[in-house]
């Protein structure tokens, strides 16, 4: 197994288990975020406290119920790493449950840059949105 997937794989059990410890030690102080769509959560996000910033506010939307609870498969190209998931959240009598890709992009060890690919990001839009308020 490369080492690129060793880090993706550390980083999805440190999420899993809440250990964002590990998932700061994983990113680069730098790492720029791609979250798709045009709902509350989308845009760019650059750096460590606005990326911790961002993932925490899927917790504080979803009442602490979104988690990525499958990976299909993770495998590397280069410094190109991608995760097939599927992810899921609960709010207010609203659920979003899809499956999604992650790419993320290591470099000297560190995941520097993430883009995430939605099965539906309008019904994604639609929970976030909602769950927001």
């Amino acid at each position: 197994m490369s080492e690129n997937i060793t880090i993706v794989r550390s980083y999805f059990e440190a999420v899993a288990k809440g250990d964002f410890d590990t998932v700061g030690s994983l990113f680069a102080e730098d790492i720029v975020w791609h979250q798709p769509g045009e709902g509350i959560q989308s845009g760019t996000y650059s750096g460590k406290a606005d990326v911790f910033a961002h993932l925490g506010n899927f917790m504080k939307w979803s009442d602490g119920s979104f988690a990525i609870d499958d990976i299909e498969y993770i495998a590397n190209n280069g410094d190109l790493v991608t995760a097939t998931i599927h992810f899921k959240a609960e709010k207010a009598g609203k659920k979003l449950d899809m499956d999604g890709v992650d790419l993320l992009r290591i470099e000297n060890g560190k995941i520097c840059e993430v883009w995430l690919f939605s099965e539906n990001i309008k019904d994604e839009d639609s929970f976030w949105n909602h769950a927001s308020t």
